[in-house]
């Protein structure tokens, strides 16, 4: 029996010298589905576009498994069997290992196939020169298609965890974590002093400046400065870290330069010049300010997850068995920043705007709101009960 043929996305350069995401099946680009990405760059992020196209591979992978071509389905504008369609619900709702996928997955790829569709039904539409007549009919088939692997994908979808919403830390936990991870700390998982340093102050700069995972290990020494108005400047990934991201780094981001307090500061200066350079091996120069104590290069985004998931684990024999993750102190430093502001009671600056800032997020977005709600609903506690204590002082006057 001959292998299946393999799908992959492959990053490469065009003639613009831009990079973007390519489609490939045995090593041969899918022209359909790259017409598409290419259409759906002028419209969206380049990271949707990959995760897109991602999700459009395996409905590619679904069709060849089948023995069926999916693009040739669609060039005939043919209804989809309810068996096909369950099969497909089935696939683009689990993940590689087989599992079920979560909701929000579940429905990010749906929206990927009906946009994929909806695009190769016009053209095809204007590739044919279909009549009027036959226009409509092949709506309609296109409709049929969409409205059923709809339904199929919202039941399968049900029945899979909610994506859980990124759970900050309170100021306990905090204290814990900070607690685990001082260098020196009897309860500190990591042997070497230089380790602890790096994980400390990855750990410090991470709930200051919000940083995403995939941002934190893009950080160079050079974009550290520890003057009087300490900084730390957060890029834009280029082409170059793109073509190197193996490791699962997100790199949607926003450049910005971050203020950072005095006390990180002397943390991180404290690290750079007593600790990072022990990490480094002989011949192998790096430019990162995290450095993996592995291999001496710049430490991957996936060994920060492993980095939290060990103090995690410590932390569920000191207090709870609470999940840390990198979008949980993104929400945290949110939160913190958040209540910050609003106690500072500057006027001439907007807390959404500063907040939109200092997490790399779009002013119009839920971003803002999403990642700092704890403080939002602290800060509304916070009103309710004044507002109550002055109705109470009120009638007490009267």
């Amino acid at each position: 029996m001959p292998d299946m043929p393999y799908c992959e996305i492959r990053m490469i350069r065009t003639a613009s010298n831009r990079l973007r995401p390519y489609l490939l099946v045995d090593g041969v680009p899918v022209i359909l589905a790259n017409l598409w990405a290419e259409d759906l760059l002028h419209k969206s992020r380049l990271n949707t576009v990959e995760n897109y196209l991602r999700d459009i591979a395996i409905a590619y992978e679904w069709g060849l498994s089948r023995d069926s071509s999916l693009e040739r389905k669609l060039e005939r504008f043919a209804v989809f069997s309810s068996t096909e369609l369950t099969s497909l619900a089935e696939r683009l709702c689990s993940t590689k290992r087989g599992a079920g996928a979560s909701q929000a997955t579940c429905k990010r790829r749906f929206e990927a196939i009906k946009s994929y569709i909806d695009f190769s039904f016009e053209h095809y539409v204007e590739l044919n020169r279909l009549s009027l007549l036959e226009q409509i009919q092949a709506e309609k088939n296109k409709n049929k298609n969409l409205q059923h692997l709809k339904k199929k994908i919202i039941k399968i979808a049900q029945q899979s965890e909610p994506s859980l919403p990124a759970t900050p830390l309170d100021s306990s936990e905090q204290a814990l974590v900070m607690d685990i991870l001082s260098p020196g700390n009897s309860k500190n998982p990591f042997k070497s002093t230089q380790t602890q340093a790096r994980n400390y102050c990855l750990f410090l700069v991470m709930l200051e400046t919000l940083a995403r995972r995939g941002e934190a290990v893009l950080i160079e020494l050079d974009d550290v400065e520890l003057g009087r108005t300490p900084t730390i400047r957060i890029k834009r990934p280029s082409d170059v870290n793109r073509e190197r991201r193996n490791d699962g780094a997100s790199l949607k981001t926003r450049g910005r330069i971050v203020p950072i307090s005095a006390s990180l500061a002397a943390v991180l200066g404290d690290y750079i010049s007593n600790n990072r350079a022990k990490l480094l091996k002989p011949k192998r120069p790096c430019t990162a300010l995290f450095v993996s104590s592995r291999d001496g290069r710049r430490l991957s985004a996936r060994t920060i997850n492993t980095i939290l998931r060990i103090v995690a684990g410590i932390l569920s024999l000191i207090k709870s068995s609470k999940r840390i993750h990198p979008h949980g102190l993104r929400s945290t430093g949110a939160n913190i920043a958040r209540k910050k502001l609003e106690n500072s009671r500057v006027p001439s600056i907007n807390v959404n705007d500063a907040l939109a800032y200092l997490g790399g997020w779009s002013p119009n977005g839920q971003s803002v709101q999403s990642y700092s709600r704890q403080a939002i609903s602290d800060r509304l506690g916070e009103l309710l009960r004044e507002s109550e204590i002055r109705k109470s002082r009120g009638n007490n006057d009267d």
